[in-house]
């Protein structure tokens, strides 16, 4: 297993990370504390999950919302403190928005934490990680009532998911000039077939020392051999709940340069005789771009499958050539800087 100091801290967790999304749903809990056991023993220690996983659909909070939690509650009994755990909090938890029922305000987050120990079964969350950017919530507000949780033993270390760049500048400016705890993670979506946090949320996040962990790694299913050129949208899949318009939508993926991104994965899995999946989680460990990958399945075999991602490595050839055909196509102002800005380009110093 390789391992990392989680962005400016002290704290080393392994690159790949165990998702925790099924557990207690699509995986009972003596499959997923089977598949925590086989995570550990190949050098595994960071667990992610959530207050909502288990829920999460219309109709399902209330009575689902935070499984995933209480099965890691369960499994860990005893010996947590092998484990780096990390939640997140934001999102609503019962089936209807209500006063104060959602958001990184004071009152809601607050009451989530708390709640989060409490299926944890913990004294304490090594990684509270806020789970979406709050529009309504001043950043200042977020960051004062995280910092109290830290300060009071209950966290021990700050991160964010889904957050822009300059979400990550604001909130971490904030505390560095309030002597307050500053991030140290953002888990974004990333992976070979959507590669849009290279152009600005990547950047912010290492100016500011803040991990880059990557959710949807095999972006929702879609890069896992399942699906080839000329696929149609499938029925009765993961895709049916993803919006019209969402990175993770099948509108979105099914493009060309990800078909041409597959066929290249298709055959250096061959000559490696490893499968789709694995290269394309062993291409997020050797990019330089990307800290830790979070692993998820709906099958104990999926799990440890992926595994094999640590057992060999791609050749520079076969980095250069998968970052190429997956690269995408840089936008505005990035593609101006990099045309006028670098010594490189023909155009440096402004002169078309």
């Amino acid at each position: 297993m390789e391992y990392c100091r989680l962005g400016n801290s002290g704290l080393e967790v392994s690159r790949l990370g165990l998702g925790a999304i099924p557990f207690g749903t699509t995986l009972d809990v003596e499959t997923s504390s089977n598949v925590v056991d086989a995570f550990q023993e190949a050098g595994g220690n960071l667990i992610d999950t959530s207050n909502l996983y288990g829920g999460g659909m219309v109709g399902t909070n209330t009575e689902m919302a935070g499984t995933s939690e209480r099965t890691i509650g369960k499994i860990l009994k005893g010996r947590r403190d092998e484990f780096i755990v990390a939640s997140k909090g934001c999102w609503l938890m019962e089936d209807e928005v209500t006063p104060n029922s959602t958001g990184l305000g004071r009152t809601y987050l607050a009451r989530n934490i708390e709640n989060s120990l409490k299926q944890l079964n913990t004294d304490y969350i090594d990684l509270y990680q806020c789970h979406s950017w709050d529009f309504y919530t001043p950043v200042e507000e977020t960051m004062r009532v995280l910092d109290d949780f830290v300060r009071a033993g209950k966290i021990r270390y700050l991160g964010v998911s889904n957050w822009d760049g300059w979400h990550v500048v604001k909130a971490n400016s904030y505390a560095k000039n309030n002597n307050l705890t500053r991030l140290t993670s953002n888990q974004v979506w990333y992976s070979l077939a959507d590669r849009t946090i290279e152009h600005s949320v990547l950047p912010a996040c290492r100016d500011q020392e803040v991990s880059i962990v990557a959710w949807g790694a095999l972006a929702q299913g879609f890069l896992t051999g399942r699906y080839r050129r000329g696929s149609k949208r499938p029925e009765e899949s993961r895709f049916d709940n993803m919006k019209k318009g969402e990175s993770s939508s099948w509108e979105r993926l099914a493009i060309e340069r990800n078909w041409a991104t597959i066929d290249v994965l298709d055959r250096i899995a061959t000559n490696h005789g490893r499968t789709i999946p694995v290269i394309s989680a062993r291409w997020l460990m050797q990019s330089e771009t990307c800290d830790v990958i979070l692993l998820g399945g709906s099958s104990s075999e999926q799990y440890v499958s992926i595994l094999d991602v640590l057992n060999f490595e791609l050749s520079d050839e076969e980095m250069k050539e998968l970052t190429g055909v997956s690269e995408p196509e840089h936008p505005y102002p990035r593609n101006f800087i990099e045309l006028f800005g670098k010594k490189e380009s023909e155009f440096y110093g402004g002169l078309r």
